[in-house]
């Protein structure tokens, strides 16, 4: 981490996130804070002590932590930020994904950054007099491809014209478990359509490198092409004509690309897994009309119909840039609104 004190009226930082999303959230922050995302390979950073002597040493003003969703990334977390605060360091926490900031007794975050009004509200339910101040701002995290999503959008749209076939993008959640129920309930919907699945499992899924998925893709008479070890920008060039997930932010990312969404989330997978995790079964994004949700195997047909409907398409990314606060801004100027607000603290 740097040590270059105060730069540009922003407080030097100590950045911690430990999951792939959050260490992308807090990413764009490093040069506007003066600071790197701190080195979490270390097995000592699970433990409080840790984070208050690295604050002894490196003496930043504020940590910023995101929210990270696995077991590791919570417990680092949560030591960073009990450490800050026995250090005497305010805290922010940055929320990657609707409902991911948890309490943590003796590291209360001072400010909490949500995506959206929506987001803050689901906050506000959850949490009640835990609480912290809230500050709503489109997500750093999307700057960049958001200030592109004309040119990207363009990009997709000449794909389709090009590739008659439609192509579905499959984005997984880390429970084998779940995807295989959804998956089940999946496939035989594009098998009618004759759609080809573009299938990305997620990077925690453990029963996808021990070949939890072959059996049931093999049998299902989809064609599949498996592109997890493939980035997700190229995955995205390959313009899919809809992203189904149960509710993993690639669909979010697909939306400035001009790709809908259909979030599927069926009793007991997607939907359960989504309030036991997040505390609410009505996705913001959803909730707002820019994407479309399935909550059962009935329901997936239709809703795989209207993601394909030209017309429909159209509505629903009209109301996801809605949804993230009309049109997209320069990338520095995002980013320097929220090392700003990060810094005012």
């Amino acid at each position: 981490m740097k040590s270059d004190g105060r730069r540009n009226g922003t407080s030097h930082a100590l950045l911690v996130a430990v999951d792939g999303g959050p260490r992308e959230t807090l990413s764009p922050l490093s040069a506007a804070l003066s600071c790197e995302l701190a080195n979490i390979d270390d097995a000592a950073c699970e433990h409080d002590a840790y984070w208050s002597q690295h604050a002894a040493s490196a003496r930043p003003t504020l940590l910023v932590v995101g929210t990270s969703d696995s077991a590791r990334g919570r417990r680092i977390e949560a030591a960073a930020r009990r450490g800050a605060r026995s250090a005497g360091l305010r805290i922010a926490a940055i929320e990657d994904f609707p409902g991911n900031y948890t309490p943590v007794e003796g590291g209360a975050a001072d400010l909490l950054v949500v995506e959206s009004e929506a987001a803050a509200a689901i906050a506000r339910t959850r949490l009640g007099a835990r609480t912290p101040r809230l500050a709503t701002l489109a997500p750093a995290r999307y700057a960049q491809t958001r200030a592109r999503a004309a040119e990207l959008r363009r990009a997709t749209a000449l794909r389709w014209a090009e590739t008659p076939r439609t192509c579905v993008l499959w984005a997984g959640q880390p429970e084998t478990g779940d995807c295989l129920v959804t998956l089940e309930a999946l496939l035989p919907v594009l098998r009618a359509l004759n759609a080809e699945l573009l299938f990305k499992a997620h990077p925690r899924d453990a029963g996808h490198s021990r070949g939890a998925y072959g059996e049931l893709l093999s049998a299902s008479g989809v064609d599949y092409c498996d592109l997890t070890a493939e980035s997700m920008s190229a995955t995205l060039d390959r313009a899919p004509r809809l992203v189904a997930t149960q509710f993993s932010s690639v669909a979010l990312e697909a939306g400035f690309h001009g790709i809908p969404g259909v979030w599927v989330l069926l009793p007991g997978a997607g939907g359960d897994r989504l309030f036991e995790k997040k505390g609410y079964r009505i996705p913001a994004l959803c909730a707002a009309g820019g994407a479309i949700r399935a909550e059962s195997a009935a329901d997936l047909s239709a809703a795989i119909a209207r993601g394909l409907d030209g017309v429909e398409r159209a509505r629903l990314i009209a109301r996801f840039d809605a949804y993230f606060a009309g049109p997209a801004e320069d990338p520095q100027s995002a980013v320097g609104k929220l090392a700003a607000l990060l810094g005012g603290l």
